[in-house]
């Protein structure tokens, strides 16, 4: 399935690749013929595959993602096939000062870096560390112009393809400082994952409202859909960060009641208001404290991390449960290996009226591109880019099996990369026309990886079933696709850096709130003192934080 899935390792999202620090060549910045400091007149005299002469040393900093840890060498890195291609293609040489593992002892060599005014010539930030940067003067501030120069049309789709939400969250005081290292975000909306087979024998609907959902939840506690002749099965899967996006989680029930937790949403007067204590969580919190007393929800959830609750899966046990598209491979996977007649099938989120659910989704940029104020050669950083997304998203398949292929170097041994938003939705759009036509000469190694298990599991193989799941004609991107053509996606508000009172108060806000709320859920505190839950969170600095994220809400306009 390709490791390129990384975003499913969201579950991990966690592998981004930021950049990395080394010295710049002086007498190839003077003598280049692409010297940036001109870019008001560039777009109609660049050549973005110019190369340079002589060669361009770059300093940058390097993250080893985690999945390549254990086998990564810092003595092959400069020689890897990205390192060889940037001086071939564009005489770009690539220096890294320091190469660093985990993203705490990563952050924490930037922040030293940044303290101490010796960033390298390029370097990927946190929006945490862009905000410090934009306060000193060590960095360039014309990196839009740069980029609208230099990007290649796919490269500048490939960015486009996330909105104009990266580049707000990188501009500070008008300019744009950094270019946005976009991801995918629709990929961590929440889907409604239901046993059909259940349904079947039950001779029940898929249910599209939250009272239907209810009756079907309760009947998987009560009718023995596993046909084991014991009271042994739950109608939800449930884990006690139920507020985190991925798995076993309640944010679609939350939505399916037009409620928002751990969002900025606009009131109605225009303003950002933090979803959470808003009046909609009220009744979808009510509806969680029914599911509990009625016994559809384990009872001791509220001590089990998303992994112990999807052992629940794994054996058999329940029915329904709320999570990202990728859940089809983990844990449901489990279900049909276990199961070999099991059947979870993804579905759109249920409503309480008849008005759709909107998923909720946060802005997913893995880091930001900074240049050193003083580096002459921006369109560098550019260039690279461009190479990324041509080998990962244009039409050479050859090209895409070098970089991206089985045998290819994959996506983790360059700092340079740009994500589709769309990439997986486009991966399933492929794949089912290819299902259907029988023709796969138009995919890429990745997706005619996922044709193959398809097929496999079309022909009998219960493992693959997993790439039907997700990838397939009844997978949750045929859902997503809805989503997308619908314009459903509810999209955080605010991402922005954080502001000075949420550096401050914002995790005791959110402990704060779950404790409430799992305490509602499971009838030891009451629904009726939500306002008092308001009012305590205002009084916590709640208030404060609102202020501020309106201030960096009028700023943008």
């Amino acid at each position: 399935m390709k490791k390129a899935f990384s975003i499913i390792c969201l579950l991990a999202l966690g592998t981004s690749l930021l950049a990395g620090c080394g010295n710049n060549n002086t007498e190839a910045n003077k003598s280049s013929t692409e010297a940036s400091q001109n870019t008001s007149n560039k777009a109609e005299t660049v050549d973005p595959n110019a190369k340079y002469d002589p060669q361009l040393n770059i300093s940058i900093d390097f993250q080893v993602a985690d999945a390549m840890a254990k086998d990564f060498k810092e003595a092959d890195w400069p020689n890897n096939l990205w390192n060889q291609t940037y001086r071939d293609k564009y005489g770009i040489n690539l220096n890294a000062s320091w190469f660093c593992k985990g993203n705490d002892l990563c952050s924490q060599k930037k922040s030293v870096a940044i303290a101490s005014a010796n960033i390298p010539d390029i370097m990927t930030v946190s929006i945490d560390q862009l905000a410090v940067l934009s306060k000193t003067n060590m960095i360039r501030t014309d990196l839009k112009e740069v980029y609208d120069s230099y990007a290649s049309d796919l490269t500048k789709s490939v960015v486009g393809e996330a909105g104009a939400a990266p580049w707000d969250s990188a501009t500070f005081d008008g300019k744009v400082l950094a270019i946005p290292q976009v991801d995918s975000s629709i990929d961590t909306a929440s889907f409604l994952w239901i046993r059909q087979d259940w349904l079947d024998k039950l001779g029940l609907k898929v249910p599209t409202n939250m009272e239907d959902l209810y009756t079907v939840m309760k009947a998987f506690k009560e009718q023995d859909p596993d046909g084991n002749g014991k009271a042994d099965t739950y109608g939800l899967m449930l884990n006690k960060d139920f507020l985190n996006p991925g798995l076993a989680e309640a944010l679609g029930i939350f939505n399916g009641f037009h409620a928002s937790p751990d969002i900025w949403v606009r009131d109605s007067s225009g303003k950002l208001a933090f979803g959470s204590v808003q009046p909609e969580m009220k009744d979808a919190l009510t509806y969680l404290n029914k599911m509990y007393k009625d016994g559809l929800i384990e009872t001791d959830f509220g001590a089990k991390d998303s992994a112990k609750a999807s052992e629940l899966a794994a054996s058999g046990k329940v029915g329904i449960e709320y999570g990202a598209m990728w859940n089809g491979m983990y844990p449901l996977q489990q279900t049909k290996d276990n199961f070999k007649d099991s059947n979870w099938m993804a579905f759109a989120l249920a409503s309480n009226d008849d008005q759709p659910a909107k998923p909720q989704i946060k802005l997913n940029v893995r880091g930001y591109y900074v240049v050193k104020k003083d580096f002459d050669h921006p369109e560098a950083l550019i260039k690279m880019l461009n190479l990324f997304t041509e080998a990962n998203r244009g039409p050479d398949k050859e090209m895409y099996d070098k970089f991206f292929g089985p045998d290819g170097p994959g996506q983790h041994p360059t700092a340079f990369q740009e994500w589709a938003a769309k990439k997986n939705l486009t991966a399933h759009l492929n794949v089912t026309e290819a299902l259907k036509s029988g023709d796969t000469s138009k995919l890429n190694s990745e997706e005619q990886g996922y044709y193959d298990n398809i097929k496999k599991y079309q022909a009998g193989d219960n493992t693959q079933a997993q790439f039907e799941k997700v990838f397939g004609e009844t997978g949750s991107f045929r859902i997503m696709n809805e989503y997308d053509q619908n314009n459903l996606f509810q999209l955080d508000q605010f991402y922005g850096a954080p502001t000075d009172t949420m550096k401050s108060r914002m995790d005791t806000i959110k402990k704060t709130e779950i404790e409430y709320f799992t305490k509602v859920i499971m009838g030891a505190d009451s629904i009726d003192n939500f306002d008092k839950f308001v009012s305590n969170l205002n009084g916590m600095g709640l208030t404060q934080i609102t202020n501020e994220v309106n201030e960096w809400d009028a700023a943008k306009k």
